[in-house]
């Protein structure tokens, strides 16, 4: 399984370690899906954890050098315009580009409806559910 997630889940997950968001985070350190990533999406990553106060710069710096490793990389040329927020065509195109199954996002509203060129359009506990049939299946 492939999946794209949005920065707003990132952000919830570095803050609260107690969360379902950061729960995403260890399910991808335990190889049970494949995150993709384009330059335009770590990019955007780094600039709002940057940002916040919330994050440390060492985590910040920490956590983007294990997703530059581990993550699958893939390249987009910013043409997708299909998004109410024109800051997510990136991972909806990084999604649809990467061969992903899932964009995972707290914010629903912004992407044009559930699935979008076989790429479903989730939120957290969505996905978790969905990586909790994988275990179950695999067990």
């Amino acid at each position: 399984m492939k999946a794209v997630i949005d920065t707003n889940v990132i952000f919830a997950g570095l803050v609260n370690r107690k969360g379902a968001a950061f729960k995403i985070f260890q399910h991808f350190f335990r190889k049970h899906f494949d995150w993709v990533n384009s330059n335009q999406t770590l990019e955007e990553y780094q600039g709002v954890l940057n940002f916040s106060k919330k994050v440390s710069a060492a985590s910040v710096q920490i956590f983007l050098q294990l997703l530059r490793r581990r993550t699958i990389q893939v390249q987009i040329c910013g043409e997708l315009k299909v998004c109410k927020d024109a800051d997510d065509d990136k991972f909806l195109e990084t999604a649809i580009v990467g061969g992903a199954n899932f964009l995972v996002t707290k914010n629903l509203k912004h992407f044009p409806r559930k699935s979008y060129q076989g790429v479903r359009i989730v939120n957290v506990s969505t996905f978790l559910k969905e990586l909790e049939k994988l275990d179950l299946q695999e067990s």
